[in-house]
């Protein structure tokens, strides 16, 4: 999983002519000419191909009639990495705004289910009553994993800027222009995920996006919080990049200050399926000379330019990885006894280890420490003092006190299974022993 903001991708190049939105009457932005657009593209495929993500969720790409700069990015990835690799989710624009969130999938990794979810009512776009929308609507899709048939439902926000100011009582002196704006928001999108808005069912929910708030501002603990806008309860999410990355994870550079506006926040149910949370620092440490961007740069300045990831945007990309497939092996241990007398005799080792998901799960096994294989023939002396063993290959001769065959198999999703027995000597009455 990944959140990338690819600043202002649009495949309509900005002439000063007001063409861009989805009513076609808003200023462009992004590339000035093709030369620029050029560079861009080329450098935020690079960084997509780079992070290789299962699904990306995208913010500030072009938001056209058509989608024409979503399907020219995917396109440009398809012919990176391959036909097919990456697909994405909708047709058409998303909100009033020029810019949109988005997200690409590879359809051989995850199969999307059902329609897409939008949150687009003025509670979330303007929900302190300002006159025009100030956030990008979200949109939330569940996928399947192909693999293991788990369900995961994503949901891609872009909450407003601290760049303009949105009043009295909403700006706040220490948290940003509109602050109260993204809180009431967030709130709005806690509740609106917890009535599971694409109907899947499933209680996975992973919130990825630019929420322009940094760690512990208020739009950010409303999230934590959840739908019952208190913590420490089951519907609290978790903030990603603060757990596996601490206090100072950082994803934007303002004014010489680092922090971050960039996250993944899992809800409890998804929570321990995350193997890990990073930020790649690809943008955020680079000078922006090094960008797409042509405007007054001498010539040896522009020359610095190369077609790879680094200051391919302004903020740093959110990589999280999932493991979905929580269930473990089915391991079964026997030690099949064929011929005893007393407290000795010979057993034949039979062990499987089968997976739902993979095909061929490691499985190994051990009698009292000792490495043993599937169908070994074992001669067994149960007998006080000190143990010992003879013989190699398929046939062992052990000596102890007690006998326990234990078998762990482990598929590659890391999740792990034990089964045990003990041989059973000889016959009392009507009992094995």
């Amino acid at each position: 999983m990944a959140a990338f903001n690819v600043l202002n991708y649009f495949s309509t190049i900005d002439t000063g002519v007001f063409l861009c939105g989805p009513l076609e009457n808003q200023e462009c932005r992004g590339a000035d000419n093709a030369e620029e657009f050029t560079r861009q593209r080329d450098k935020t495929i690079s960084a997509l191909a780079r992070i290789d993500a299962d699904i990306v969720g995208l913010m500030e790409i072009e938001n056209h009639l058509t989608n024409a700069a979503l399907a020219d990015l995917v396109a440009g990835l398809n012919d990176r990495m391959g036909h097919g690799t990456y697909d994405y989710i909708g047709e058409g624009p998303i909100g009033p705004d020029a810019i949109r969130i988005a997200i690409i999938y590879k359809p051989k990794k995850v199969i999307p289910v059902g329609e897409d979810a939008v949150l687009d009512s003025e509670a979330f776009l303007d929900p302190n009553g300002i006159g025009d929308a100030q956030n990008r609507p979200a949109q939330a899709q569940t996928f399947s994993e192909k693999k293991s048939g788990e369900l995961l439902t994503v949901v891609v926000n872009h909450l407003k800027s601290k760049g303009s100011g949105c009043g009295a009582g909403d700006d706040d002196p220490v948290q940003g222009n509109c602050n109260l704006t993204r809180t009431l928001s967030a709130q709005v999108l806690a509740d609106w995920l917890a009535r599971d808005p694409t109907g899947s069912g499933d209680p996975d929910h992973l919130i990825i996006g630019d929420l322009n708030s940094y760690d512990k501002e208020d739009p950010i603990d409303a999230l934590i919080a959840g739908s019952d806008d208190a913590t420490g309860t089951s519907d609290d999410f978790t903030d990603l990049l603060r757990q596996f990355q601490g206090e100072n994870a950082y994803t934007y550079l303002f004014d010489g200050q680092l922090g971050y506006l960039d996250y993944a926040l899992a809800n409890q149910s998804l929570a321990g399926q995350v193997t890990g949370a990073t930020a790649w620092h690809i943008n955020a440490d680079e000078p922006d000379i090094i960008d797409y961007d042509t405007t007054f740069k001498m010539d040896a300045q522009d020359a610095l330019y190369a077609p790879d990831p680094y200051r391919s945007s302004d903020h740093d990309a959110v990589i999280v990885g999932l493991r979905l497939d929580q269930k473990p092996p089915k391991v079964k241990a026997d030690l099949d006894r064929i011929f005893t007398h007393h407290d000795q005799g010979w057993f034949r080792v039979d062990f499987s280890c089968k997976d739902e998901v993979d095909r061929r799960p490691e499985c190994v096994a051990d009698l009292n420490g000792i490495p043993v294989q599937d169908g070994q023939k074992l001669y067994l002396i149960r007998s006080p003092g000190a143990p010992w063993t003879f013989g190699s290959g398929r046939v062992l001769i052990i000596k102890d006190e007690s006998f326990l065959l234990t078998v762990t198999g482990t598929d590659d999703s890391g999740n792990s299974a034990t089964d045990s027995d003990e041989p059973r000597f000889r016959q009392r009455g009507h009992h094995w022993t």
